[in-house]
């Protein structure tokens, strides 16, 4: 994980900010594995916690309003 660390300047791909130990990071599946998806680095990106909460709940349509 630490090269895809490095290839992200360190970075979360969502809000751009710093990735720490103390920050904290999840591996997100560009392409859900249960899609095809695979383990590669290719198809990994890492995300802060809640970065990646939200990526899967907008995903989910959970960002919507309900009316």
């Amino acid at each position: 994980m630490r090269a895809l660390w490095r290839r992200q300047d360190k970075r979360c791909l969502c809000c751009n900010q710093l990735i720490t130990q103390e920050t904290g990071w999840n591996i997100h599946h560009k392409v859900e594995r249960v899609k095809g998806g695979e383990n590669e680095l290719s198809n990994l990106e890492l995300l802060h916690p809640d970065c990646h909460r939200q990526k899967h709940s907008r995903a989910a349509g959970y960002d919507r309003i309900v009316s």
